[in-house]
């Protein structure tokens, strides 16, 4: 619980789509929840698709496997954001209940947004 959060968003495009879209319209957002040095969550939010959420434990396999220095992340300017900017693009995605789902099913890896949302449903 006593470990640092940091939140970060950088732009992304499809390498399919680079040369197609000068104009950047495809261009999506990675967002990502380190708690301490590991990745706790992850989302990929595409302009034409879905949005893609991950947590740590259940999907493991897709998500970053870098810690926090070997990304680069916090040298990135302009990559690091507010916890509630994370939060709210969270909430707005299905993020909580797809983490309550993967608590409920001892899938998630216990980190500091599993606990809190285990304090939030108490």
């Amino acid at each position: 619980m006593n470990r640092k959060q940091r939140f970060f968003r950088i732009p992304f495009i499809r390498p399919a789509d680079q040369y197609k879209d000068p104009q950047n319209k495809k261009k999506g957002w990675w967002y990502a929840h380190f708690d301490g040095p590991w990745i706790a969550r992850q989302m990929e939010l595409h302009p034409d698709k879905p949005p893609i959420l991950l947590v740590a434990g259940k999907d493991d396999m897709e998500m970053c496997e870098l810690n926090l220095e070997e990304t680069g992340l916090p040298r990135k300017r302009g990559a690091e954001i507010l916890p509630r900017q994370f939060e709210e693009i969270w909430e707005r995605c299905g993020g909580i209940q797809y983490l309550q789902n993967a608590i409920e099913s001892r899938q998630a890896r216990p980190t500091y947004a599993t606990a809190m949302l285990q304090n939030l449903l108490k």
